[in-house]
């Protein structure tokens, strides 16, 4: 949510001095053992017992402001039986700047109790998350909204007998695959295939009976299937045949990747003059893979805030951070994945998995040291954090800018993308660039544009969303050396970051001038840099303004080379359409296969026609 306005640093709380705060908390301890109730952790013990798993406790972020004496506050913190300090953040910046943080477990009251001791803040450390978008029917509810609400199929076990529908998932070309995700839409029952490729799917038979689709989602190479209706057997293996991409983008890797993101955007139209050289772009999310072959040589830096340490952000476990590094940095070396910005210095940020707000604001401390020009933040967290809105608004005045992604839950902004100074990016998809029966298909959620122009079901809106991008079926590199589509609003943030970055290195308000001094770096500087991006959009009436925001961002016009008003055309670039070579053609091949979507999502009937 750019717009520029600033956020209070967080208030201390009231109460007792910092030296009572453990008596205070001890007292209401001894309070609780008298009236016989359970001392903090007796209750999580006790189940243990019971089932044999460990809960987690909870974890909160505990701030130590000015004069407070931040050794004391943390020594009583690790004397105390009912806490343990996981970690400590303080600050390499001016004293007074930002609080020195601590992560510390422990029980609600005993937090409650130090919120009320002046000097301190207290809130929730939040894990992070992208909600990633997992083709079944669920995304975002365990990310950002609890459990969710349960399926009928949860609500008791089955007393009935189960049945098991094997799945074998191969690819074009005769190969099982392994590890593909294989789920039934709208349910919870999900498998994974074997050295096989095959899965089994154990179910109450009222499931089988009445399952909506079957979606698989392959680790890489091949894009993700959905079969609608599916009559699912038990007696014989259930065959599942996932395209290549080689299929739909002949030669590659072999010839570099033309990609309709790419050319949605109008980067196609840039000279070739104009790659990023001298910005800063920092991808938060889940490491990189530097070894991937587009990345040779691409990434001087990074940082493991989860490990923390300066080398393990060099792998990805999830794929998601190599994917949006390839997709902005990728070599031009005319194979692979050209990246948008391939002479912009990428550094690695990895704040995931097991991330949490802490490490989110550790990584937007190492961009203000390292001089970050923009933060790709690619994960997010459910609820208002004055500590991360402090931290965001000090990197806005050192000149950072934050584009995130808007949030895969399908509801409102995740945060930081719903704070002031923030630039929030949702997600669109197209018809047309994913095979006909691919499951990005399920994400079509109401009327496509025209040129089949969709917001995907899972893109989070409402006010504060500031711009869309391409964000569903781009294809990019994954860990380690390979490549695979992916889909989510921090795929489009990646875009519209390499739009940020090009227009700082290329724009006439922002590119250092014979006899002119390089625009400072504040906050003016970041304000200005988001101004030009939503004036450079392009709108999208058709579709709802609260999941595009101002529209989809044109790169020739942001850096000042086309007027505003020229935008690069939506058109379908590939799919099950033949060459388009007219408007005509277009328009008359685009409405079958636009028909057959809408059917497939229920958005139809036989006799509509869009």
């Amino acid at each position: 949510m750019a717009n520029g306005s600033r956020e209070p640093k967080p208030a201390a709380g009231r109460g007792r001095q910092a030296s009572g705060a453990q008596g205070e908390a001890g007292g209401a301890r001894t309070a609780e053992s008298r009236t016989g109730e359970a001392k903090p952790g007796q209750a999580s013990r006790r189940s243990a017992a019971r089932t044999g798993i460990r809960t987690r406790r909870d974890r909160y972020l505990v701030a130590v402001m000015p004069p407070t004496d931040v050794r004391a506050v943390l020594a009583q913190l690790e004397e105390d039986p009912a806490c343990t300090v996981v970690r400590t953040v303080g600050t390499v910046h001016p004293a007074g700047a930002f609080p020195r943080l601590a992560a510390v477990e422990m029980p609600a009251d005993r937090a409650a109790a130090l919120a009320r001791v002046p000097g301190l803040h207290i809130e929730p450390d939040q894990p992070l998350g992208r909600a990633a978008v997992r083709y079944d029917g669920r995304a975002g509810h365990a990310a950002f909204h609890g459990l969710g609400a349960p399926d009928a199929h949860e609500l008791d076990a089955p007393a009935g007998t189960l049945r098991t529908a094997a799945v074998e998932v191969g690819d074009d070309a005769g190969r099982p695959i392994e590890g593909a995700e294989v789920s039934l839409y709208g349910t919870a029952f999900t498998a994974y295939t074997g050295a096989e490729g095959r899965a089994e799917l154990t179910v109450p038979p009222d499931v089988l009976a009445s399952v909506r689709a079957l979606v698989v989602h392959p680790p890489r190479a091949c894009w993700p299937v959905v079969v609608n209706r599916p009559l699912l057997s038990v007696d014989a293996p259930n065959r599942v045949t996932c395209l290549r991409i080689t299929e739909t983008h002949p030669d590659f890797p072999d010839r570099q990747l033309d990609s309709w993101g790419t050319r949605a955007m109008g980067f196609d139209r840039l000279p070739p003059t104009h790659r990023g050289h001298g910005v800063r772009i920092a991808v938060i999310d889940s490491g990189v893979a530097a070894g991937h072959p587009d990345l040779s040589d691409r990434i001087p830096a990074g940082r493991d805030v989860i490990g923390q340490d300066d080398k393990s952000w060099e792998e990805d476990l999830i794929g998601g951070g190599t994917h949006n590094a390839v997709l902005l940095a990728g070599r031009d070396d005319g194979s692979g994945v050209v990246g948008l910005t391939p002479e912009a210095e990428v550094y690695a940020c990895r704040i995931a998995p097991e991330g949490w707000t802490l490490d989110l604001v550790e990584a937007l401390d190492y961009c203000i040291e390292q001089r970050i020009d923009v933060a790709l933040i690619a994960y997010g967290f459910p609820e208002h954090s004055p500590l991360v809105a402090a931290k965001i608004e000090e990197a806005r005045r050192n000149g950072v800018a934050c584009v995130a992604a808007a949030g895969d839950s399908g509801g409102a902004l995740s945060y930081p993308a719903a704070l002031p100074g923030v630039l929030a990016v949702g997600a669109i998809g197209q018809l047309g660039t994913f095979p006909p029966d691919g499951a990005d298909l399920v994400h079509l959620d109401g009327r496509p544009t025209p040129e089949g122009v969709f917001v995907p079901r899972f893109s989070a809106g409402g006010p504060g969303l500031d711009c869309c991008a391409p964000g569903l079926a781009i294809v990019s590199g994954l860990p380690p050396t390979s490549y695979g589509p992916r889909g989510g609003t921090g795929t489009a943030a990646a875009h519209v970051a390499a739009v940020a970055a090009l227009v700082l290195a290329h724009h006439p308000l922002f590119r250092p001038e014979p006899g002119r001094s390089q625009a400072a770096r504040d906050s003016i500087r970041v304000d200005r840099l988001f101004a030009v991006i939503r004036a450079s959009c392009r709108p999208l009436p058709q579709l709802d303004p609260s999941r595009v925001g101002a529209g989809l961002p044109d790169a020739a016009v942001a850096v000042g080379i086309a007027p505003q008003g020229t935008y690069a055309p939506v058109a379908v670039p590939y799919g099950p359409m033949p060459a388009l070579v007219t408007r005509e053609d277009q328009a008359a091949a685009l409405l079958e296969p636009l028909h057959a979507a809408m059917r497939a999502a229920g958005l139809a009937g036989e006799e509509e026609r869009p």
